[in-house]
C-alpha cells in the first residue's frame, strides 16, 4: 500500500484591518501621484487608526505635493513618537528632509481634551495630544478638532517666527488663541561651530523656556523688515528689529576663537528693546576648548543671565525745561531734547541738562521701578558782561605836534593852489604890465 504524505498547510492569509487597507490603497495612489484620491484613503486610515506611521505617509504625501512645510510638521512628529516601528530606511528619508530649509513658519501649541483629531485647513495633521506644536505659515488658517460626538473650530493668524498657544473650551466650543512672550535671538555661534549648530540651538530654546519666553530667531524676524538685514549686528538695530516685531527683550550671543591661543570667547548680552544699556552681560574665556566644551559653558551660564535681565526693573524719565529744547545727558550717553520721555533702568543716573546761552543742571535722581519720575526745570541765564573798548588818549605835546602838521599841510597846499593859477610863462599874457 502506497503511503501518501500530506501536503503542508499554507498559513492563513494575514487579514488586514480596514484602516491597513485603506493605507495600502492610499500608498498605491500615491505611487501613482493621484494626489487627491490618495489624500481620501490615507486621511480616513489615520481616523480610524491614529498611529506614527499614519504621520509618515501623510507626510511622504505632503511631501510629493510638495507641501513642504507641511510634510516637516508631521514628519518631525513621526520622529518624536514614541510606539513607532523601528524602520532605519524610513527614519534617514525623514532626517533628510527635516535638515533641509523650513520656510517661514509659526508654531501653534493646541490645548484640549486628549483624544480629538486635529485638522488644519480640513486636512487632517494628528490626534491629541500632539508630541510637538503645530507649524503653520503665516497668515490665516482654520484650526479643527473632531471628538466622537462634537467637532470644534475657529480660525487662527499665525506670525512668522512666533509661538501661540491654542485652546479650545469644550463646553462653549470657543477659541482662544494667545501669542506667547518671546525674545529675539541674534547668535553667530553656529557660524564659528557649525559641527555644533543643533546642540547650539537646543541650548538656547531650553534656556529661553527656563524664563517662560519663547524663541525668536532674527531670520525670522527679518521677514517684516528685511531693510535692516545689513545692519543687524548693531545693538541700535536690534532693538528696532525688536520693536517692528512687537518682542521686549534681544538675546546678541557671540563666539570668537581667542587670539594666540588655543580656545574661545563666549559673549552674551541681553537688551531691551526701549533700553540703551544692556540689561545683563557676560563674557567668558574657555581656553583650550572643544565644541561640546563651548555647549556646556553656554548652558551654564545662560539661564541665570536671561534670569537676571528679565528680573530688572524700568522706569520712566520725563524731563521738560524753560527754554524748550534743552539736551539731556545720562553720563556719556545723549538721551535727546527737552520735552523728554524715556524708558530707563530703575536705578540712580547722573543727569545733566544743558541749553546754549544758560548755566547747565547737574543733578542725581533714583528712577522708581515701574513708574514715571518727572522733573521740570527752569534754566538759569548766563549773566551778561558788556565790555567797552576805548582808544588810548594821545598825550598833549604828541596832539600840539599833529595839529601843526595839520596846519603846515594846509598851508603847502593853499600855496601849491595859488602857484598853479600863475603862468609859468608871461610871454603870452597881455594884461600883465
Amino acid at each position: 500500500m502506497q503511503r501518501v504524505l500530506a501536503k503542508p498547510r499554507k498559513p492563513p492569509p494575514t487579514q488586514l484591518s480596514p484602516s491597513e487597507k485603506l493605507a495600502e490603497q492610499g500608498l498605491s495612489a500615491l505611487s501613482e501621484r493621484d494626489f487627491s484620491r490618495a489624500y481620501a484613503a490615507l486621511s480616513e486610515s489615520f481616523r480610524l487608526a491614529p498611529s506614527a506611521e499614519g504621520l509618515l505617509h501623510l507626510g511622504r504625501l505632503a511631501l510629493a505635493e510638495q507641501r513642504t512645510l507641511e510634510a516637516q510638521d508631521l514628519l518631525r512628529r513621526y520622529l518624536l513618537d514614541p510606539a513607532r516601528k523601528p524602520d532605519e530606511a524610513m527614519t534617514d528619508l525623514v532626517q533628510n528632509v527635516m535638515a533641509g530649509t523650513m520656510p517661514p513658519a509659526g508654531r501653534v501649541t493646541l490645548l484640549a481634551d486628549p483624544g480629538a483629531l486635529v485638522s488644519v485647513d480640513e486636512r487632517i495633521v494628528g490626534v491629541l495630544p500632539l508630541s510637538s506644536p503645530l507649524l503653520l505659515s503665516p497668515g490665516d488658517h482654520r484650526l479643527a478638532i473632531e471628538y466622537p460626538s462634537k467637532r470644534l473650530s475657529g480660525p487662527v493668524t499665525v506670525s512668522a517666527g512666533r509661538q501661540f498657544e491654542a485652546r479650545f473650551d469644550r463646553s462653549t466650543g470657543t477659541l482662544l488663541l494667545s501669542l506667547l512672550p518671546a525674545i529675539l535671538t541674534v547668535s553667530d555661534l553656529a557660524t564659528t561651530l557649525p559641527e555644533a549648530k543643533a546642540e547650539l540651538t537646543t541650548v538656547i530654546e531650553q534656556s529661553v523656556r527656563s524664563v517662560e519666553q519663547t524663541v525668536l530667531p532674527f531670520e525670522q524676524a527679518l521677514l517684516s523688515a528685511p531693510h535692516l538685514r545689513d545692519c543687524v549686528g548693531k545693538a541700535n538695530c536690534q532693538q528696532l528689529l525688536a520693536q517692528k516685531a512687537d518682542v521686549e527683550y534681544i538675546l546678541h550671543a557671540s563666539l570668537r576663537r581667542i587670539e594666540k591661543g588655543d580656545g574661545y570667547l563666549l559673549k552674551l548680552t541681553v537688551r531691551h528693546r526701549d533700553i540703551a544699556d544692556p540689561a545683563a552681560v557676560v563674557e567668558s574665556k574657555c581656553p583650550r576648548c572643544s565644541a561640546a566644551d563651548v555647549v556646556n559653558l553656554l548652558g551654564r551660564t545662560l539661564p541665570s543671565l536671561l534670569a537676571e535681565a528679565l528680573k530688572r526693573k524700568s522706569s520712566t524719565l520725563s524731563v521738560t525745561t524753560q527754554p524748550v529744547s534743552a539736551e539731556v545727558l545720562s553720563g556719556k550717553n545723549r538721551l535727546g531734547m527737552t520735552p523728554l520721555r524715556r524708558q530707563l533702568w530703575a536705578d540712580p543716573v547722573q543727569l545733566m541738562v544743558r541749553a546754549a546761552g544758560y548755566r547747565p543742571v547737574h543733578t542725581e535722581v533714583t528712577l522708581p521701578a515701574s513708574q514715571t519720575l518727572t522733573l521740570d526745570l527752569v534754566l538759569e541765564p548766563l549773566t551778561q558782561t558788556v565790555v567797552r573798548t576805548e582808544k588810548p588818549k594821545t598825550p598833549i605835546h604828541r596832539r600840539v605836534w599833529l595839529w601843526v602838521g595839520v596846519s603846515v599841510a594846509a598851508a603847502a597846499l593853499t600855496t601849491g593852489l595859488l602857484v598853479g593859477l600863475i603862468p609859468q610863462s608871461h610871454d603870452k599874457v597881455g594884461w600883465l604890465p
